[in-house]
């Protein structure tokens, strides 16, 4: 299965394409694309949203235990928020960038994955065909699962976001 970045992110059918062991490719494959393109010695902190579809909150959380397990600062939202809240947040709090669960205009079979770099826009072509690159080397590595990077060491900040 090929996964590919369109408009502002990746959309697939849940439970088809759009499963918790591709979120968590896809998640490391942003982590990884993260990792190599901050400073070594900037902290990088990621805001993670998600809409009111099916599993988003699971899914969200899901990210937020990949990216942590990355030694990436997470801030969880703890409730569904607007893509725009994201990016807002990720501008005014100098972020790394954010990622938001949401399939957006297509149907509710769907969600989605937003991935906004610090810019707190849409990754750019060039910034998704990186991330695409490392998904397909990370597909032929090893077979998606829950990190084992995580322990209880590894957390993510759930953070309340007022709108």
């Amino acid at each position: 299965m090929t996964i590919r970045f369109g408009t502002s992110g990746w959309r697939a059918i849940i439970s088809d394409e759009f499963t918790f062991d591709n979120v968590r490719l896809v998640t490391q494959a942003i982590a990884n694309y993260l990792k190599q393109s901050s400073a070594a010695s900037r902290q990088l902190s990621v805001i993670v949203g998600y809409d009111t579809r099916f599993l988003s909150k699971e899914f969200a959380q899901t990210c937020a235990e990949v990216l942590a397990a990355n030694k990436i600062e997470v801030l969880l939202c703890d409730r569904d928020v607007p893509t725009p809240v994201i990016s807002y947040h990720i501008i005014k709090n100098n972020l790394a960038g954010g990622i938001n669960f949401t399939a957006s205009h297509n149907p509710p079979e769907y969600n989605g994955i937003k991935f906004s770099p610090e810019t707190g826009a849409p990754a750019p072509p060039e910034v998704t065909g990186k991330i695409e690159k490392d998904i397909k080397r990370l597909q032929k590595n090893v077979i998606a699962r829950k990190p084992e990077g995580l322990t209880k060491q590894s957390r993510y900040i759930i953070i309340a976001i007022i709108i």
